[in-house]
């Protein structure tokens, strides 16, 4: 009851998706049960957000539509409406269809696309090293050379790095995994994860649900999970996670530095490998 009421001394509502998302961690852990649901599903699933009615909302997720208000009046907005806003957005200007993205490409001269571009990436891996762990870091390299096998999972835009990774482990002596076949098939092939085995995977907003589930179900079945990923919410945030923020250009974002933590990963999982497994 009181959480409600405390979201009026945060300041100002969000008016942007960073700025949202920024809000959401913040008060994530100090949410009701039902509101941190709301909130896992809605950077999940922002399409979902923006061009839902609240009943179809709650039809689908079966949570009351009063919690979804609750949930926008937390974060600082007035009603459900006004965070929905946001979210619409989102979806209309930051990540636009392929197609509209290249028309608004075309309005740059095309010898600063490259430059852009590599400016772009350049940004995304400064911001990468100046944010991540480096405690974390160690916890995932040493838990992939530990590993049995490693289990990759991502689908969309991330899968280029599970296939990467997966290519430098073979190179580096360290078995990988694919999951492969159907989402039904994917889902029961969890079961064969052993108990010295290591779940890998990649998603960013807007989560794969497949990938979303194979994660929340390795990790009721106790799987180890180290996860790159860009928020804490993510609903594959779930054990050891590496949190990447990408920059984009005209919404083309880089995998540049998640492909040079991925690099890391496997190079420093190689050399503790070497080493011998590390007790404890």
């Amino acid at each position: 009851m009181d959480v409600a009421m405390d979201s009026a001394e945060v300041g100002t509502r969000p008016e942007t998706l960073d700025q949202l998302v920024e809000r959401i961690e913040q008060q994530h852990a100090d949410l009701p049960k039902r509101l941190q649901e709301i909130g896992n599903f809605a950077l999940g699933h922002p399409e979902a957000i923006a061009l839902s009615t609240l009943a179809e909302l709650a039809a689908e997720t079966d949570i009351a539509t009063s919690a979804f208000v609750r949930f926008a009046q937390t974060l600082g907005f007035d009603g459900f409406s006004q965070m929905q806003t946001v979210f619409r957005q989102q979806v209309r200007h930051s990540w636009p269809q392929y197609g509209n993205r290249l028309s608004e490409m075309a309005s740059v001269n095309p010898a600063d696309h490259l430059e852009a571009l590599s400016i772009s990436a350049v940004d995304s891996i400064k911001r990468l090293s100046n944010t991540v762990s480096i405690d974390v870091l160690e916890r995932a390299s040493q838990r992939l050379a530990d590993a049995e096998t490693v289990w990759l999972a991502a689908g969309g835009r991330a899968k280029p790095v599970t296939v990467y990774l997966g290519y430098l482990l073979t190179q580096l002596g360290i078995r990988s995994q694919e999951f492969r076949g159907s989402p039904a098939q994917s889902i029961r092939e969890v079961k064969l994860i052993g108990p010295r085995d290591v779940l890998f995977v990649v998603s960013f907003s807007p989560y794969g649900e497949m990938t979303a589930n194979l994660a929340r179900q390795a990790h009721e079945r106790g799987v180890s999970i180290v996860s790159i990923t860009d928020t804490t919410v993510s609903p594959v945030a779930l054990d050891t996670t590496l949190l990447v923020t990408e920059e984009h250009l005209f919404g083309f974002r880089s995998l540049c530095a998640t492909m040079n933590l991925t690099q890391y990963l496997a190079i420093e999982a190689g050399l503790k490998r070497k080493k011998g497994p590390q007790n404890g």
